[in-house]
């Protein structure tokens, strides 16, 4: 850590003006546009895949008296969405890693202080991955299961 004497080199300070035609400042404005974006998509997706997921299972649970042979097979869907969006946030999970280290070579470059914290999203990517695992696998033993009853 360098002493507060020589911050001013380490840092762009209040009278550093970046030039808005700067390549490294168009490509820091897209990567954190991009940032947002994939924040907002992990968000709607996985409230998107419990939404669907809880009503299936609702209709499901709510229907095993009834004794319709089909009725197993609306588990099919929640079982793929689990397994698929744990693949896509597997992916997204290498794309944070790429997306940091590119965020932090601008910031570096033009001295900036501060970048998006994409620990934040990684972490929601791993504990969604995680939970998309487990109720794949909990709705995959309920579809096995319900051809033994």
């Amino acid at each position: 850590m360098q002493d507060a004497g020589n911050a001013h080199n380490l840092w762009a300070d209040e009278t550093v003006e970046i030039s808005p035609d700067n390549l490294l400042w168009k490509q820091y404005a897209v990567y954190v546009d991009l940032f947002k974006f994939y924040v907002d998509m992990t968000w709607k997706g996985s409230t998107w895949f419990y939404a669907i997921t809880g009503a299936i299972l609702t209709y499901y649970f709510g229907h095993i008296p009834d004794n319709n042979p089909l009725l197993r097979y609306t588990l099919v869907l929640p079982v793929l969405l689990s397994f698929g969006l744990a693949f896509i946030y597997h992916q997204g999970i290498q794309q944070t890693k790429d997306l940091d280290e590119r965020l932090e070579y601008i910031r570096k470059r033009l001295k900036l202080v501060g970048k998006p914290h994409i620990v934040v999203l990684e972490r929601f990517l791993k504990l969604g991955r995680l939970l998309f695992l487990l109720v794949g696998l909990a709705v995959l033993a309920v579809f096995f299961l319900s051809f033994l009853a």
